[in-house]
């Protein structure tokens, strides 16, 4: 037996048998000769199909606005345990997504932090019986790089905890970043060779000997350009940049990280802060020697 579609249910198919009856009796009724009473049935048919659709209408309105009530309601707290579901991870899943994000920067094994432009001058002096000789390249604008070992990252130097502005209440996420010192990519030294300056000098006969070897001295000079650059950028001060500029760099990189893999969990993304810190060997250094200076008196120096 072929069911009926939901639509005409029990109720529906008694409703429609009783006005055919009702129908039929007022055809029945007109055959007879009795018109008004025919045209009374027909009437009350009307009215009587008229109130029962209408009451239908009320008792699923009355019975659908739990209902509608209940989904909502049931709509809303879904969405809340999915919020919450989606920021309450274990904090290994979101240490690990960060770590692989930032792998996805790879470059032969390093994280490329920064950058710094560098003036590089070596000399070489020669000194013999008959004079001196001097040998000098220049070069502005040298590029040096840094960067920070990916094998010395792991999801260990990571971590992150709920936080709360007390002015609004509103609930964030930080995340903390103990990363390595960045070092000074030793490969790769950027040096326009098309800008060097050079400069060779003698004195005494060295001026007027044309066998000097001042030429000789001055490609030597160039030859110690990059050893001289990576001096410079290993120097305190250019530590201390590249740090900022790493620190900058991966505030950014994890933030992003962060707002992208809670944006797939959790839809709504709550405020992410992200601080960075470095072991600050170079700071511990420099606030050594400081300290070391201070604590020598001036009757010490000139002892």
């Amino acid at each position: 037996m072929t069911n009926l579609p939901r639509k005409f249910g029990a109720p529906a198919l008694v409703g429609a048998i009783a006005f055919l009856l009702l129908l039929v009796i007022a055809f029945l009724l007109f055959q007879k000769g009795q018109t008004t009473l025919s045209l009374l049935v027909i009437a009350a048919v009307v009215v009587l199909g008229g109130a029962a659709l209408g009451l239908a209408h009320i008792v699923r309105e009355i019975f659908r606005l739990p209902a509608t009530l209940f989904q909502a309601g049931s709509d809303a707290v879904r969405g809340v345990f999915d919020w919450l579901g989606g920021i309450l991870k274990p904090k290994v899943e979101i240490r690990t997504a960060i770590l692989a994000g930032i792998r996805r920067f790879d470059d032969h094994g390093k994280l490329v932090v920064g950058s710094l432009r560098v003036d590089v001058l070596a000399q070489i002096v020669e000194t013999s019986a008959v004079g001196t000789v001097l040998g000098q390249a220049a070069a502005r604008e040298v590029g040096v790089q840094y960067f920070i070992p990916l094998e010395q990252i792991t999801i260990e130097n990571f971590r992150w905890s709920f936080t709360v502005d007390q002015s609004t209440g509103e609930r964030g996420i930080a995340v903390y970043c103990q990363m390595p010192s960045p070092q000074v990519d030793e490969e790769f030294i950027a040096i326009d060779e098309a800008v060097i300056e050079t400069l060779s000098l003698g004195s005494g006969i060295q001026t007027i000997n044309p066998w000097s070897g001042k030429n000789a001295l001055t490609s030597k000079a160039k030859s110690q350009l990059k050893p001289r650059a990576l001096e410079i950028a290993k120097r305190p001060e250019c530590m201390l940049a590249a740090e900022r500029m790493a620190r900058g760099h991966i505030e950014n990189l994890v933030q992003s990280i962060a707002i992208s893999l809670l944006q797939l969990s959790a839809g709504k993304v709550p405020p992410v802060s992200v601080l960075v810190q470095f072991p600050n060997v170079v700071i511990n250094t420099v606030i050594a020697q400081k300290s070391l200076n201070a604590e020598v008196s001036p009757s010490d120096r000139s002892a």
